[in-house]
Order: C-alpha cells, then structure tokens, then sequence
C-alpha cells in the first residue's frame, strides 16, 4: 500500500511541481540570453554610431581642405577626434597598406596599433563597411574599414577608425553577471515555493487516497478524518467522506434487508418442513388441513420471493415492464378472490361505483403486485373486513377522498382496514424497505408498492386513524 502511495506521490509532486520548474528555467534562461544580447546589440550600435561619426569628421576635414585650396593637409583634433583620452581614433593606409601621414601632431597615433592594422589589412581580415572585433594588447576593440580614391590625390586610401571597447565589455559582463545572480535566487526562491506548494497540495491527495484504498480493503479508516486548508481539496475531501458515509449507510441497510430477508423466509420455510414432516411421520392426521397450511405458506414464500425480485429490477434498472389496457373492475375482481384465501375470517368487500369499467393503459404484473400486496396488508392487520373502493376522479363521491395535488388521475382505488390503525411516527416510514416499527416490521411488500406505483407514473398515498383502521389510496 505505501510502494502504491509513493508511486502515485511523485507522479502528482510532478505533474505540478517539474512543468512550472521547467517554465520558471526556459523563462530565466530566454531573459538572460535576450538581456545579453540587448546590451551587446546597444554597445555595438552605439560604437558603429561613434566610428561613423569619426569618418565622417574626417571626410568633412578633408572636404573643406578642398575648399580652401591650402597646400598640406593634416587631420585636426575635434569633438570626435580629440586626444588620447578618447576611445575612437582613425588611421590611414595607402593602397599598399602603408601609413599615411595626415594628422595633427595632437591626435594620438599608436605605432604599435598602426602596424596591426596594416597586418590585418594585408590579410584581409578587416572588410570595407564591416563591424570587426579585434583584441590588441590584450584590449578588446571594434573597427570600422572605409575605402576612398578620390582625396588628396592619394590612390586606394583606406581609413580604419577603432573604438575600445574594453570597458563596455567589462560593462557587458558585469551586468549579465549581476543579472545572472538575480535570476539564479529568483530561480532558487521560485522553485522552493513551487516544491512547497506542490507539496502542500500532493500531501493531503495522497492521504485521501490512502484512505480510500484502506476503506476499499476493510481496514476501517475514515476517509479524510482531517480538514484541508485549500478550498478545492477541502470539498473534494468532504465529498469523499459524504460518499464513505453513503457507502456505510448502503451497505448497512443490505445488511438489515439480508437478516430480515433471511427471517422472513426462514418462518414460512420452517412452517412448510414442519407440516410437511408432520405428513410423513404420520403426527399430522388432517391432511387436506396440513396440505392447506403448506400450499398458503408456500404462496406467501413465492409472494416475498418475487417482491425481492421486483425491487432487485429496480435497483438495477433491469425491469422490463409491458404496458396494455387493462379493466381495474375485472383487475381488482381477480384480486379479491385470490387473495380472500389468505384469512376466509375476514371479509374482502369490493365497492365499486363506477359507470364504466375503468379502462386504463398500464403494466398488468406491476398493477397486480400493488394490489395483492395492499390487500394482504390489509387483511393482515384488519380486525374483520377491508373494503374496496374504485371511483372516478370526476364523480360525486370523490369528496371522501384526500385528492392528490396532481390532478392528471383518472381513477382512484382505496383498500381500508378497520384495524387499529398506524401510529403517526412510523407511517411517515411506512415504505422503507424493513423499516420496524413497534409491533415488528412491515417488510417489503410496501416498499414493492411505492416503487411499482411510481415506475407507472401513479401515486399512493396513505393515511390512518387510531382504533379506526388505516386506506391506502392508489391514483392512476
């Protein structure tokens, strides 16, 4: 059982806890690489900026020493080419790669620099119009390579103007790095809370599913004995309790209905062997008497065996009724005169005033249950007769009947007793199956006649008055 627990603990721990785990790391890892990227694009775009803005003070230098007319050019400082405390510097090569002497004595040259580019110029690592990364005395720099033929009467001049770069470098990776620790603890933070929530929430299903199974196995726990803080594990485990107390409830009223069921059919059953080895030892002289008992009881077992069946097909929504028209004078007639045996001390008076012969389309089997049923209980428990009454919902005579709210009946049948009548707490239970009331129980042949009557759509209804007798009244 708890291999079974474990298992199904890491499939919910994580369905809930590596999706959002797995999110939370894409997401971490997608913000740093386009944060990375952003500030490298901005150091890149900004230094391109700045190498175009170094060319073009040059062109524009050489443009207006064209204008003037002077005879030496030189390449003076200004707001894009300052000294050597500025990051952009430009050199010039000839078409050889040689240097090109066109600068102010106050712009910084680097012999050591001027000698790289050359090299790098004569290899054709650095392209006309290309961004280009180089490193130079362990200095990380960007360059820019622009071509003319057409200044100072100088062929093929090339003009690289560089830019360092190593501390926006340095700027770069300190940031991702700074970025990179604060991912990382968010990361760590998230993914405690995840593991906790995960938990918090995979803990109480993995009780109530522990439970569950033990109650399935009969170890008699109480699903969800304690109450869950999450509102929707809250209600399922209440849910899950309501269902256990449900189940409890069935199973113990089948275990009331097989003891009775068992009574019931063991007192007929008994009186039956008894006649009946009575007949074979020759105790039992009258046997017309005896054959007699047995053939009554035997009715009676054969009666309670197809009421269990009737209510079985109910349960199990296995009956299959067959509805036809049916005459309640010639039905109930029938009735009377089968069921008269049961006690011949007691009269079965049929009253019937109808003008017709109560035509209806119905299920003959159910109607017949119902009626055979109320007629023995009435006889059972009536002190010498029971009438039987059928009238018409429109007639006259329908005064003396409690009419029903609905009023889509056509007829109505009434068996009354003249016993002492049902007391008032058990005739609100008079249809529970085995419901025991103070002298017994009623059995299940009312029960039979509360779920056949609403299977065909009718109504019973009962009412009963103290030492006066007790109507059962049947609407449909």
């Amino acid at each position: 059982m708890e291999r079974v627990a474990s298992r199904k603990s890491k499939k919910i721990f994580s369905k809930i806890f590596w999706p959002i785990v797995q999110i939370v790391v894409i997401f971490a890892v997608a913000t740093f690489l386009i944060n990375y990227f952003s500030i490298d694009r901005f150091v890149k775009d900004n230094a391109k900026e700045k190498l175009n803005e170094a060319y073009n003070d040059v062109v524009s230098q050489i443009d207006n020493f064209k204008i003037s007319g002077e005879n030496t050019f030189t390449l003076k400082p200004s707001e894009h080419l300052v000294n050597q405390s500025n990051n952009t510097q430009v050199y010039v090569f000839d078409k050889d790669y040689n240097e090109v002497l066109l600068f102010d004595n106050n712009i910084y040259i680097d012999r050591d620099m001027l000698s790289f580019l050359s090299s790098l110029l004569s290899d054709y690592e650095l392209e006309e119009g290309v961004l280009t990364n180089i490193t130079f005395n362990q200095k990380e720099y960007i360059a820019n390579t622009y071509v003319t033929s057409d200044t100072l009467n100088i062929r093929e001049k090339y003009f690289v103007v560089i830019q360092e770069l190593t501390g926006k470098s340095n700027l770069l990776r300190e940031s991702s790095r700074q970025l990179f620790l604060i991912q990382l603890i968010v990361l760590v933070l998230v993914i405690l809370t995840v593991y906790l929530v995960a938990r918090d929430l995979s803990k109480p299903i993995i009780k109530l599913s522990k439970d569950s199974e033990e109650y399935v196995i009969g170890k008699g726990v109480t699903i969800g004995d304690e109450s869950i803080t999450t509102t929707e594990l809250e209600s399922l485990r209440l849910s899950l309790a309501n269902m256990q107390k449900k189940i409890d409830e069935e199973s113990n009223r089948k275990n009331t209905i097989y003891e009775n069921v068992a009574h019931d059919l063991r007192t007929p059953l008994v009186s039956i062997l008894g006649y009946a080895d009575g007949l074979k030892s020759g105790i039992i002289k009258d046997k017309n008497k005896a054959c007699d008992v047995i053939l009554r009881t035997g009715n009676q077992l054969k009666e309670m065996i197809e009421n269990i069946l009737v209510l079985s097909r109910f349960d199990n929504d296995t009956y299959k009724g067959n509805t036809e028209e049916l005459s309640l004078v010639d039905l109930i007639s029938e009735q009377v005169e089968t069921v008269k045996v049961i006690d011949e001390s007691k009269k079965l008076i049929f009253e019937n005033v109808l003008d017709d012969e109560g035509l209806v389309i119905s299920d003959r089997k159910l109607l017949v249950r119902i009626i055979q049923n109320l007629l023995s209980n009435g006889i059972k428990y009536a002190k010498s007769k029971v009438i039987i009454n059928i009238m018409d919902m429109g007639s006259k005579s329908m005064q003396t009947i409690s009419t029903p709210i609905d009023g889509s009946y056509k007829y109505v049948i009434s068996i009354a007793d003249d016993g002492k009548g049902i007391d008032t707490k058990n005739l609100q239970n008079i249809f529970t199956r085995y419901y025991k009331g103070e002298d017994g129980h009623f059995g299940i042949g009312l029960a039979v006649v509360k779920s056949s009557a609403d299977y065909l759509g009718a109504k019973i209804s009962v009412k009963s008055d103290k030492d006066k007798g007790t109507t059962f009244e049947l609407y449909i």
